[in-house]
């Protein structure tokens, strides 16, 4: 039976258990080169301007999301910037915020002509 101590290098020449050492390198051509491209400014701001147009200002908040997310898609398709999530979250939630808002202005039409 051979002897192993657990320990690396030692003097019987056993590698400790576990797999390869602190050394290791990944084998050539992995991952993607130059890693992912970060997220635009654009992404960030129509994702950001989206969920605060459902929260604060329905009206003129989800139009500069959909104006910034539209951009930075079209971006992102390109290859000129990462982010694309973002944006189509932007997007969505820019039309949610639209939608929203058209309610509130025919809800309000309806309550005025009916107050007459």
């Amino acid at each position: 039976m051979a002897y192993q101590s657990g320990i690396a290098g030692d003097t019987a020449g056993f590698q400790a258990p576990g797999g390869p050492g602190f050394g290791a390198q990944p084998p050539a051509g992995y991952g993607y080169p130059g890693g992912a491209a970060l997220p635009s400014g654009k992404a960030t701001a129509s994702m950001v301007l989206g969920i605060l147009g459902l929260v604060l200002v329905p009206i003129i908040l989800p139009v500069i999301a959909l104006v910034l997310g539209t951009s930075a898609r079209r971006m992102a398709d390109r290859g000129e910037g990462g982010g694309r999530g973002q944006a189509v979250a932007g997007i969505v939630m820019g039309w949610v915020g639209v939608g929203f808002a058209l309610l509130g202005v025919t809800v309000a039409t309806i309550q005025g002509i009916g107050a007459m």
